[in-house]
């Protein structure tokens, strides 16, 4: 019997950017970096191209594993949502404006959740950079993710990855702002909003322990309705989804957005409030 050139498996409990070793139905063992944002409980599946090389067919979002989603003895202390309230309210905070064709989003940064990540976020606004920049990927109940420009636009090598932060106790809850990454030591100028609560899988680690997941902000109430307005497409196709695709707007840019994703929402502008 012929051996099937497809195959598909559940994503282990591991580390985001881990590169996992699996068999393939050929006998070959495989070693396959996790995309962005596939998370433990994901299924992944794999097909074997006509050049005889395997590679991701597509992922399809899952639940945590057990081993991921209940570890009492090393369960994170998360900051309380009271907590959290407060330091956003703090003299620390620096209130962003974010402009979207659906109306304004106010955003509370706070230093000292992600030092990194919330200098980068006050530069990547101070420096223009969120202008006519699409919101790609939004998901009902998950996320928002935008940030991806053309390949040949200049703010696309403007700015370099950055080191991770440590894990200050923040959770993945609704409204909470922070970078899409791909691995330790990647995050850009990607930005993910969270329209659910991802603690379960996100952001879990020992206090003080470096991490991609380190959320620098959060959407201030009187702006959730409108952060929960923005028109969602669903995932994209490499999360087994029928949104845009993150490598086609890079290599097409806008145009590839507006003709094929018409009702696909913008950031317009971003400023300090």
């Amino acid at each position: 019997m012929a051996e099937s050139s497809q195959f598909s498996f559940t994503v282990p409990a591991c580390e985001p950017g881990s590169t996992l070793q699996v068999k393939a139905t050929d006998g070959v063992t495989l070693k396959i970096p996790l995309p962005e944002n596939v998370l433990p409980g994901d299924e992944l599946y794999m097909a074997k191209g006509a050049e005889g090389k395997w590679g991701i067919l597509k992922a399809i979002r899952g639940t945590p594993t057990p081993a991921t989603a209940a570890a009492p003895a090393s369960a994170p202390a998360w900051r309380s949502a009271e907590a959290m309230a407060a330091e956003c309210a703090s003299p620390e905070a620096v209130t962003v404006r974010l402009d979207t064709t659906k109306g304004p989003i106010l955003i509370k940064v706070v230093p000292s959740w992600s030092p990194i990540g919330a200098e980068r976020f006050l530069k990547l606004v101070d420096d223009g950079y969120f202008q006519d920049i699409s919101i790609y990927r939004a998901i009902n109940s998950g996320l928002l993710q935008f940030g991806v420009v053309k390949d040949t636009d200049e703010r696309s090598k403007r700015y370099d990855p950055l080191p991770d932060d440590v894990l200050a106790g923040i959770p993945y809850a609704e409204g909470v702002v922070g970078f899409a990454a791909a691995g330790p030591g990647t995050r850009k100028s990607t930005i993910c909003i969270m329209k659910a609560d991802f603690r379960t899988q996100l952001g879990k680690g020992a206090l003080g322990t470096k991490s991609t997941e380190t959320p620098f902000g959060m959407v201030c109430p009187e702006s959730m309705a409108t952060m929960h307005s923005i028109h969602c497409y669903g995932d994209i196709p490499q999360c087994g989804g029928k949104g845009p695709c993150p490598g086609k707007l890079a290599a097409l840019g806008n145009d590839y957005i507006r003709s094929e994703f018409p009702l696909c929402d913008f950031v317009t502008g971003a400023c300090r409030a």
